[in-house]
């Protein structure tokens, strides 16, 4: 039995059964034992799972281009981007890289949220080229009146969520106890009135034993961005659906997946702190929150589409310092971001505004605007 096993059976012992999404905020972020907190990064090729900046310098480059537009949008003398759920750092290195070929690295500051000091000391050592132009923090607390924009990339899928399932015609929510595999489930009264009134508003017309996930730490986060942003941008990239998506009739065993060494399981409970856990994202709920937060959506798409709308060519002309070499290294990376057996279809981009006009016109829309689907 690991550590985490042992904590949340003490819990149990102490205060009776715990809810899914406390066992997968400590599986995920328990100060000593969680997944992201053991002071080793598992991304990468040789690591449990694979994210866009990992594939190739290209991706912060194309995210850079779109920066840069909407520096001229805001027409600011600094402007400031802000990210959070960084990894390693790789893709704030690609992006302050292009920024510095272009010649307008002077022009932005960079902040990383970060609040574990492993991960910020990896960070530092990926960016120590740049090291002058990064701001590390815990947390967004003190920072406000914020011009430029928020980023994030596979950040949302890792908020830990709800587990619920329809039972005879009433919305239980999935509650854990000690069993002989680690962790039995059982279906109890929703733990707040939160994952009630989400159920009632979205999800009444779906059958019973049907299961999802509700991620209510969504709205929390956009309202702190509310707060944080006085003008500006949040760059939301995930793997995720719309709601009429996500709530298919056809799923309706949910989207929750682990990761081990490139492995793709649905079993989530064994060895936790020691495997990845996430959940698709809900783009609607992120479009639907962040207009009670006061922002807008500009657009939604497809992250081939967007990552194509940031002139590829040119982008990968200005990284070479020379035409397009079709036999470039650079291709192979091109078909993982763009392609749809790739990252090119899976990973949707959602883009929001605040104290911007609400007609703006983003490089990253120039092809296809979704955003009416949400």
């Amino acid at each position: 039995m690991n550590e985490i096993t042992k904590e949340l059976h003490r819990i149990v012992d102490e205060n009776g059964p715990v809810t899914f999404k406390k066992f997968m905020e400590l599986a995920l972020y328990h100060p000593k034992y969680g997944y992201y907190t053991k002071g080793r990064f598992p991304g990468g090729i040789s690591g449990d799972f694979v994210t866009s900046p990992h594939t190739n310098e290209l991706f912060g480059a194309l995210m850079a281009r779109q920066l840069i537009q909407m520096k001229e949008i805001l027409g600011t003398k600094k402007f400031t981007i802000i990210e959070m759920g960084a990894g390693a750092g790789y893709m704030a290195l690609d992006i302050l890289n292009f920024l510095r070929k272009m010649g307008k690295s002077e022009e932005f500051n960079y902040v990383i949220i970060e609040p574990f000091d492993n991960n910020v000391l990896l960070q530092k050592h990926i960016l120590r080229d740049f090291i002058e132009l990064v701001e590390w923090r815990s947390d967004t607390a003190g920072i406000s009146d914020m011009e430029g924009c928020f980023l994030s990339n596979e950040l949302l899928d890792a908020f830990p969520v709800h587990l619920i399932e329809k039972d005879k015609g009433v919305w239980k929510e999935v509650f854990l106890v000690p069993g002989e595999k680690g962790f039995d489930e059982v279906l109890m009264q929703p733990s707040s009135v939160d994952v009630e009134d989400y159920c009632k508003k979205w999800l009444n017309d779906l059958p019973d034993g049907y299961r999802t996930e509700i991620n209510l730490e969504i709205k929390a986060w956009i309202f702190d961005l509310s707060r944080v942003i006085k003008r500006g941008f949040v760059i939301t990239v995930d793997y995720g659906h719309t709601r009429n998506e996500y709530f298919h009739p056809s799923r309706n065993r949910g989207t929750l997946l682990s990761y081990f060494r490139q492995q793709v399981s649905e079993d989530i409970y064994s060895d936790p702190g020691n495997r990845d856990i996430t959940a698709h994202v809900n783009f609607s709920d992120v479009d639907y929150w962040g207009k009670e937060a006061l922002f807008d959506t500009v657009g939604y798409s497809s992250q081939c589409f967007f990552l194509a709308g940031q002139d590829v060519e040119k982008v990968i002309e200005i990284l070479e310092g020379k035409k397009r070499d079709p036999f470039s290294p650079r291709n192979a990376a091109l078909k993982s971001l763009l392609l749809p057996q790739g990252m090119g279809e899976s990973h949707k981009v959602l883009i929001q505004s605040k104290g911007v006009e609400t007609d703006v016109q983003l490089n990253g829309f120039k092809f296809t605007n979704k955003k009416s689907r949400l």
